[in-house]
């Protein structure tokens, strides 16, 4: 299903993502910084399994492989270079948004990190600083039906508080569709194009 998204398999041989025949799953390695496995997670493909969360530490062979999420960033291995010579990272919530990120724009270019959450915590902010960023670009999933409602004054009160932490240390900015036309509900804004990406990157958000 990821390659019907627009993921390449060369990418995700590269990650070292794979299918669980056992558990039906895929399968996601997290390394640190410097490429050790600190942890795996486990993306269900079973509908019914959906409902105690999409995506869960990987159990094989009876050893559970989790690890605390808050302290690391998945893909910084593979685009701290990248990061370090452009002077920005891109910061989505999920996985596959790296993976898609990478597939669209090529691993030589890629400037992504994922939370696995929509938040950003003090550690991560210094990880990304201490690998040369300059500008974070927080690219979280659209948290809000419509313009204005209630989930977006929530949300944008949330993202403003985020600026408001860290931005006297480094640039922050945020892929945010404002008129409410360019993603759907709980999208990332890598979900539907290269073309739909550029245009959020184009008019990110710099408070």
């Amino acid at each position: 299903p990821w390659i019907n998204e627009g993921i390449s398999q060369e990418i995700m041989n590269a990650r070292g993502i794979c299918y669980d025949p056992v558990n039906c799953g895929i399968v996601i390695p997290h390394y640190d910084e410097n490429g050790a496995l600190i942890g795996i997670r486990e993306r269900t493909l079973i509908r019914e399994e959906e409902q105690y969360g999409k995506y869960r530490p990987a159990v094989i062979n009876g050893k559970m492989y989790n690890h605390p999420l808050g302290f690391a960033l998945y893909n910084l291995n593979n685009s701290k270079d990248n990061i370090a010579r452009m002077g920005t990272a891109i910061v989505f919530e999920g996985e596959k948004s790296t993976l898609k990120y990478a597939s669209l724009f090529g691993a030589e270019n890629d400037l992504s990190v994922a939370t696995c959450g929509s938040n950003l915590i003090q550690h991560q902010v210094d990880l990304l600083m201490q690998y040369g960023a300059k500008e974070i670009v927080i690219a979280f999933d659209r948290q809000f039906k419509a313009p204005g409602d209630l989930e977006f004054q929530q949300w944008t009160k949330k993202l403003t508080a985020l600026h408001t932490k860290y931005s006297a240390r480094v640039g922050i900015s945020f892929l945010f569709d404002k008129t409410g036309e360019l993603l759907g509900y709980k999208e990332s804004p890598i979900d539907r194009d290269r073309e739909t990406f550029v245009e959020l990157f184009k008019e990110r958000v710099k408070l």
